[in-house]
């Protein structure tokens, strides 16, 4: 016993621990985190001129394509990778910690795994435009909002006018698809159309407090649009064309079912989140080493006890809202492999709990703007820009948590749940 005694404590371990594995991360999707963390020095370098600019640089969206970030949810039958949600995950945190604007282009990106789904004829039309192209092959908007374009039945296809809003990653996109309220004879419902972005006419009107970046302005027609019968989707048939991708393609993303598909943009969204809080971390470590305090008098913030604290608690944070990610995330790839999805009730709660988890996020960001102050304010300092695009973000109407928490109470208090489609979105199904 006094031998053991006498045994020094074996040396503390010097190097973090591993990120918890997963066995749905793919090589492809390794690959493609680890080179967007070797971008993150410049992409944070370049946010506040691409602030002023409305958009991502054109260097940052070549260096994103050559990576093969926009073809990360395509079809491996059509030259993409066909990730799971626990890659996206993992890549989305890592853009979002170089600056949210890039991490929403990857949204946009991500928006192939649904309209892949549609009949071939589009869909090959859709890919035609894939090689060679810088940028997310296709953006849209106004899809599920209640407000959209219209379309009027003719001769082989539809006229199509209307303003299309929040296109996110317009000016780089191959093609776009926008919502229409259509009616051909007595009938009425909700499609959705791709067309070129040539037919239409961009607002300048994406003037906003955060997310500046993200290339959000609204386009318009400027004369009725013909768009072909092919590149028309009835929304009615959205659920059916999903729940058949498994039969069509190939790789982990396409054999999710509706739900679970759709709960993957939801991932997506958060993964942002995560990866903003960990960078606005990051900058708040290295500023807090450097800067003295306006008060009190210590030699630097890091040795004030309130921003030691603040730390703690923001690192806590960060840590609850990851895990809830990744819990979700690989259990959306474990449906997918099993072929089954979630239920309602299911997708209800982790909508709610991935919205909570996005506002654990920010409510980490802004304590650690609170202690260091107005000196971070300048446009120049990402950590301002984090606060900022947090709050843009999470007004998002798929991610306010009251509306998602009334959506899953009325379901955990036994009252009549509302007809919604991926949570939060209003359900858009034709009317005879």
């Amino acid at each position: 016993m006094n031998d053991l005694l006498s045994l020094a404590p074996p040396p503390e371990r010097t190097t973090p621990l591993d990120p918890s594995a997963s066995r749905y991360l793919s090589e492809t999707g390794m690959r493609i985190a680890a080179g967007v963390r070797e971008l993150t020095p410049r992409i944070r370098e370049r946010g506040a001129q691409a602030e002023r600019d409305g958009r991502l640089s054109p260097e940052i969206i070549h260096e994103l394509t050559e990576l093969g970030l926009y073809r990360s949810a395509a079809p491996l039958e059509y030259g993409g990778y066909a990730i799971g949600a626990r890659d996206i995950a993992e890549i989305a945190t890592e853009l979002g910690r170089g600056d949210a604007a890039a991490g929403w282009t990857f949204l946009v990106a991500c928006s192939l795994r649904m309209v892949s789904t549609f009949p071939k004829e589009l869909v090959d039309d859709l890919y035609s435009r894939l090689d060679g192209h810088d940028g997310p092959l296709a953006a849209g908007g106004s899809t599920f909002a209640a407000i959209t374009g219209t379309a009027v039945r003719t001769e082989a296809g539809w006229l199509v006018e209307g303003k299309w809003t929040y296109v996110s990653g317009n000016r780089d996109a191959a093609w776009l698809f926008g919502g229409v309220a259509w009616a051909d004879g007595e009938r009425r419902g909700h499609g959705l159309i791709m067309f070129d972005p040539a037919d239409i006419e961009r607002l300048d009107d994406w003037h906003t407090s955060g997310m500046s970046a993200s290339d959000s302005n609204s386009v318009v027609t400027t004369a009725p649009m013909f768009v072909p019968d092919h590149h028309f989707v009835d929304m009615a048939e959205l659920p059916i064309h999903m729940d058949t991708a498994s039969f069509r393609f190939d790789g982990l993303a396409y054999q999710a079912r509706t739900r679970a598909s759709m709960m993957s943009v939801m991932v997506l969204n958060i993964g942002v989140l995560v990866g903003m809080a960990e960078g606005a971390f990051e900058v708040f470590a290295d500023i807090a080493q450097k800067r003295k305090p306006f008060s009190p008098p210590y030699p630097s913030v890091a040795e004030m006890a309130s921003a030691q604290v603040a730390a703690g608690k923001a690192k806590a944070m960060i840590a609850l809202a990851r895990s809830t990610l990744l819990l979700y995330a690989d259990e959306i790839d474990h449906l997918a492999t099993i072929g089954e999805d979630f239920t309602a009730d299911e997708e209800a709660q982790r909508s709610m709990d991935l919205a909570y988890a996005g506002h654990l996020c920010q409510d980490a960001i802004n304590l650690l703007v609170r202690i260091l102050g107005s000196s971070v304010m300048t446009l120049s300092n990402p950590l301002q820009r984090y606060s900022r695009d947090a709050q843009v973000i999470l007004s998002h109407g798929a991610l306010r948590m009251e509306s998602l928490a009334e959506i899953t109470g009325r379901r955990l208090l036994g009252q009549q749940a509302f007809d919604m489609f991926a949570a939060g979105l209003q359900n858009k199904s034709a009317t005879p």
